[in-house]
């Protein structure tokens, strides 16, 4: 009589996101012991952002690294999509569009010779930043894959609030950086709206209009 009812366990852990979080925590744990440049270099950036400026050419990431701490993001914006539209893909395509827009401003700023320090200073904080972002969606996203109740009612905007936060901290550091290589304000001001705030803008309108 009942065997076409399906059976909804509210307490039942939320697998796909339980998954996702692991593997992006199990990153995290490779990415410090096998890469241990790019996780200093990733503390520094949280803690002491002056550290990336002055750092030496050994002090340099892997490549390895540079890779992991880029699936690191992209794992995260799909723990995120799948949380708010449970659609895994739509989050690793956003990821790869986010990558693609990002890359594309820096090649076309890099064209100037004044910017190009301060460009690759600002590529190494995103991604080292995306390393605690990824971190955190990861945390959240355990937690609320267990408890199911709190998922339904706060689970998407709390993950979204984690990743604007991030977004802001680096949007801040850069900032920061563009200070001490630009002269003026007003330059750091055009060089924010170039590589942080349109193409920011940009990502958070297909972030909107996905809902």
């Amino acid at each position: 009589m009942f065997e076409d009812i399906e059976i909804l366990h509210l307490d039942a852990p939320i697998t796909t996101m339980f998954a996702l979080a692991i593997v992006n925590l199990g990153l995290l744990v490779w990415l410090k012991n096998g890469f241990p440049r790019e996780w200093r270099l990733a503390g520094w950036a949280l803690l002491d952002v002056r550290r990336i400026w002055q750092r030496s050419a050994e002090e340099a990431p892997r490549t390895g690294g540079v890779i992991i701490a880029h699936l690191q993001g992209v794992i995260a914006l799909a723990t995120i999509s799948y949380a708010c539209l449970n659609n895994i893909l739509q989050g690793f395509a956003l990821g790869a569009i986010i990558v693609f827009v990002r890359l594309f401003t820096v090649q076309a700023l890099s064209r100037f010779t004044k910017l190009r320090l301060l460009i690759k200073e600002s590529t190494d904080i995103d991604r080292h930043l995306r390393t605690w972002m990824a971190a955190s969606v990861s945390v959240i996203a355990i937690f609320l894959s267990l408890r199911t109740q709190w998922h339904s009612d706060v689970g998407c905007s709390l993950l979204l609030s984690t990743w604007i936060f991030w977004s802001s901290f680096r949007v801040w550091r850069v900032f920061q950086t563009s200070i001490k290589r630009l002269s003026r304000y007003s330059f750091t001001f055009m060089y924010l709206c170039g590589l942080e705030i349109l193409p920011t803008g940009f990502i958070i309108l297909l972030v909107i209009n996905s809902f």
